[in-house]
């Protein structure tokens, strides 16, 4: 019986793992999401008074600013802080809903915190983003795939997967969050420990687990591991794969919490500086863009609001329709580069390569194929 049931052990792993090798094979575009939280920020306050409310409402700006900056660490300006004074000026809904914590109100007295959610006006968002001179980075966003292993005082290991009910769980949702990141968790289920075992994720080698995640199709994967040392901090690595690359940090964090926040700023600070838009690239550049398979009014409407949608894109105008091709003139912001990185990140419309191959060396002419914008 046991000889059976390692057979039938073997033979599932076998199985697995040629169907990991056979999908990783498999042509597919990173995944990208719409962070659909991007002008919403949750922070905890000691009251309903206008004090509280229009403290609370200060920094619930100051982290939407930087989730729709990619900066982490906001400037100490004059014209920042001028923004952020009147935040109350920017609100479109705001509320209030009760918490598990505690806090000191004006009195100096703990008082059972209430949590206020704010949501703030996207166009006034990106206006204050233009003045304040910080970069621009739209809803359409890459998915973060987080694969993270602990183990404790016994040595003994667990991977935080998607359904853990747990302040380790709680943590990487509210970072992935504080940063404006669409987060995947694992499901650790028998596919994934047959790629990607405990031991494997704990040496943070990068075949494995980028291996493991080709099911999740992510844009961008983030390995840790970590533990608590004698002195109660929480030591380990992370290790995240991007395109191809890899980058390693250390840290040391006296909180979990603080563990797993410096691996998704690692994350977050990776991905603005490769799709947010800065200041000096905001110069309006004209580009034609024709697409083809366009055979409806739907997708002639999905095309343009897709367009439009996009932070590269200032302004999207049909100037003509022949069969099912639609050519559109693009007032965009930065380099054809930047906006075709933009485009791929959804792979809604995809690249006709022969097309764009014919094109003489400076058109500003790009020839795109629409794939699942219905």
């Amino acid at each position: 019986m046991v000889q059976i049931d390692r057979l039938a052990h073997q033979i599932l792993v076998s199985a697995l793992l040629v169907f990991a090798i056979i999908v990783a094979y498999m042509p597919v575009s990173a995944t990208a999401a719409v962070y659909k939280n991007l002008y919403t920020a949750e922070v905890l306050v000691a009251g309903q008074d206008a004090g509280e409310r229009d403290r609370g409402m200060q920094q619930a700006l100051k982290i939407v600013l930087s989730k729709a900056s990619g900066v982490i660490q906001l400037p100490n300006s004059d014209e920042l802080n001028s923004v952020l004074s009147n935040a109350n000026k920017y609100v479109a809904t705001f509320g209030y809903s009760e918490s598990e914590e505690m806090l000191e109100n004006k009195a100096g007295k703990e008082v059972p915190a209430l949590t206020l959610r704010v949501t703030f006006d996207r166009s006034a968002v990106s206006r204050m983003l233009r003045q304040t001179s910080l970069p621009i980075w739209g809803e359409n966003r890459p998915s973060l795939l987080v694969w993270l292993v602990q183990e404790n005082s016994r040595g003994q290991r667990s991977i935080v997967s998607h359904s853990a009910d747990t302040p380790l769980h709680e943590a990487l949702v509210k970072g992935a969050d504080q940063r404006g990141l669409p987060l995947i968790l694992p499901f650790v289920d028998v596919e994934d420990q047959a790629i990607l075992s405990d031991t494997e994720l704990w040496g943070l080698f990068a075949d494995p687990v980028s291996t493991a995640s080709v099911r999740y199709n992510p844009g961008i994967i983030l390995a840790g591991r970590y533990y608590r040392s004698a002195t109660n901090k929480y030591e380990g690595r992370w290790m995240l794969i991007f395109k191809g690359q890899r980058l390693n940090l250390d840290v040391r964090a006296d909180s979990e919490a603080s563990f797993v926040q410096q691996g998704i700023d690692l994350a977050a600070t990776t991905l603005a500086e490769r799709y947010a838009l800065r200041t000096g690239e905001a110069n309006e550049q004209p580009a034609k863009l024709i697409v083809d398979n366009v055979r409806s009014a739907g997708d002639y409407a999905a095309v343009i609001d897709y367009l439009e949608s996009l932070t590269a894109v200032r302004s999207a105008k049909p100037i003509q329709v022949a069969g099912a091709e639609l050519t559109v003139h693009l007032t965009i912001d930065g380099s054809l580069q930047r906006f075709q990185e933009a485009m791929t990140l959804s792979g809604q419309l995809q690249p006709k390569l022969e097309l764009n191959a014919l094109e003489p060396q400076g058109s500003r002419t790009l020839h795109y194929q629409l794939q699942g914008l219905r």
